[in-house]
């Protein structure tokens, strides 16, 4: 039998390394861009039935749902111009507004602007400051959307989202849904979601 090794490597196994990797390929495919985690008792099923340590694998699933974020970092390049939309949607007492598109040969940048009026707001505590949640954004399955950060100051904040493959010049009839999640994995959504129509 055949060790394996970082410096070694059995070519027996490549077909079956072929259909692990065609596996994860469909198993992203059918699930889109919520990659799911498998709960405790079927982990422990399966660890049982095919002979694994229960930790083991909840490690390669955990491992599963970080893929995207191994994924290149799209830099924007070769600039365009501007796709103004002006769509503003007002909810629980704050502005969220898509105020333009800004367009590049390999992607686009969208940017959500948020206002509100700070005096309105409840005191926060110190650790509820810390406890930030993270913004996704989605539009449809044809397009990958990678935040790039948020900033703000009191009573404004803005988050930017890099989007490829870049969006088309007739944005019309596009949603565009920010959803809040408690987890960087955005498997755990807060409840909190707004959709600004293109």
């Amino acid at each position: 039998m055949s060790k394996c090794s970082s410096n070694s490597y059995d070519l027996k196994l490549v077909a079956i390394d072929e259909q692990i990797c065609a596996l994860l390929q469909q198993r992203k495919e059918v699930c889109g861009h919520t990659l799911g985690f498998p709960s405790d008792e079927i982990i422990s099923e399966w660890a049982q039935q095919y002979g694994f340590d229960h930790t083991f694998l909840a490690i390669f699933f955990h491992l599963m749902r970080r893929e995207k974020y191994y994924n290149p970092k799209v830099e924007p390049t070769g600039f365009r111009h501007y796709i103004p939309v002006l769509q503003t949607v007002e909810k629980g007492g704050r502005l969220y507004t898509l105020s333009s598109i800004r367009q590049y040969e390999n992607a686009s940048i969208v940017q959500l602007l948020v206002d509100w009026d700070e005096q309105q707001e409840p005191e926060q505590t110190i650790q509820q400051k810390l406890e930030r949640k993270h913004l996704g954004l989605f539009i449809d399955e044809s397009y990958e959307c990678q935040i790039r950060g948020t900033r703000g100051s009191n009573g404004h904040e803005s988050s930017t989202f890099i989007v490829t493959p870049p969006l088309p010049e007739d944005i019309q009839g596009f949603d565009f849904v920010f959803t809040q999640y408690e987890d960087v994995f955005e498997e755990k959504p807060t409840g909190w979601a707004v959709t600004i129509h293109g």
